[in-house]
């Protein structure tokens, strides 16, 4: 492992582990998969967890156990409500954005992906494909700050995965996405994989030994950064294999919001949620459960918190306009 990386923005850092192309079709095990999850695993989760989350102020239509609700099935659910064809999205938080073959399938006019950080390679190998491929569907790129983006149309959809936990200042992008959207759009967005609360909240604790993934909220400052020196590795593995764990704590890139707390930031915007999907953490949830002294160090040091918080782990949120 070392110690120490040096992470610099501008950097070209699109993925060299896949293809675009390669990710264009979708496995007969991921089908059948998702048909099993529509109907068995999901109506089984509904009973089974109604009543799991007892001190959330919003309303939750389903819970699952961390599994049962694919991208694709995200996404069909979105279809679902607005139809996405012929449409206009923006995109925020887009990465490598090699997913877009899922959202080609609704054949929307016009893909707007915006990130902070520099992917160009991977995003020259999808306008490259969406050529080859004579696809009827534009597509543009933005190195950019959502914060200090701007564009002259409004958009129909606005999506994200994996973003909002990562916004230092979550009240300005939300305000920022009110302005983007127009009034009859949808928003849709996942987040938390997982919150800061929860078991590997920092997306880095716990990779060494599972009793460790509260790390981020119990150990001193000094401590945590030494934990962190012995366990981070080198920027290609933190980028490609580590989830970009190392590389999100090295910049402090967290909301470290209350999952409460993400409601309240739509609702003083003008958002509400249509329909509110929320993950939990079985290993987070089976920790509290049965060390007693690890929860108590919790309980002891945030005391301003339910218990279950340490272990609801992400929200997937359709948010209108009021």
């Amino acid at each position: 492992m070392k110690k120490k990386f040096k992470f610099e923005k501008d950097i070209d850092v699109s993925t060299k582990h896949m293809s675009f192309e390669e990710l264009e079709y979708y496995s007969l095990r991921n089908v059948i998969r998702d048909i099993y999850d529509k109907y068995l695993r999901r109506p089984l989760y509904f009973f089974k967890y109604k009543n799991f989350f007892k001190n959330q102020k919003y309303r939750i239509d389903l819970t699952l156990p961390s599994k049962g609700f694919s991208q694709r099935s995200r996404r069909d659910k979105l279809n679902q409500m607005k139809k996405l064809a012929g449409k206009k999205i923006l995109n925020i938080g887009c990465g490598n954005a090699f997913d877009y073959h899922e959202w080609f399938r609704y054949k929307p006019r016009k893909i707007v992906g915006i990130d902070v950080l520099n992917y160009k390679n991977s995003w020259e190998s999808i306008l490259n494909y969406i050529k080859k491929k004579n696809m009827n569907v534009e597509i543009e790129f933005f190195k950019k700050d959502f914060i200090d983006f701007n564009y002259s149309e409004k958009f129909d959809f606005i999506v994200s995965d994996a973003v909002f936990e990562h916004c230092k200042d979550l009240k300005k992008v939300i305000k920022k996405c009110q302005q983007f959207l127009k009034d009859d759009g949808i928003m849709y967005a996942s987040y938390g994989g997982p919150m800061w609360y929860t078991y590997n909240g920092d997306h880095f604790s716990g990779r060494d030994n599972i009793k460790n993934g509260y790390n981020h909220l119990i150990l001193k400052k000094k401590d945590y950064q030494k934990y962190f020196d012995s366990n981070v590795g080198s920027f290609d593995y933190e980028l490609n294999q580590g989830g970009g764990g190392g590389i999100l704590v090295e910049n402090d890139l967290f909301s470290k919001l209350l999952a409460n707390e993400y409601f309240e930031i739509f609702k003083d915007n003008n958002f509400y949620s249509k329909c509110t999907y929320v993950e939990y953490c079985p290993i987070g949830y089976e920790l509290m459960k049965k060390d007693l002294v690890l929860r108590k160090k919790l309980l002891e040091k945030y005391k301003f918190i339910d218990l279950e918080n340490f272990f609801l782990k992400t929200h997937i949120v359709y948010l209108k306009k009021t």
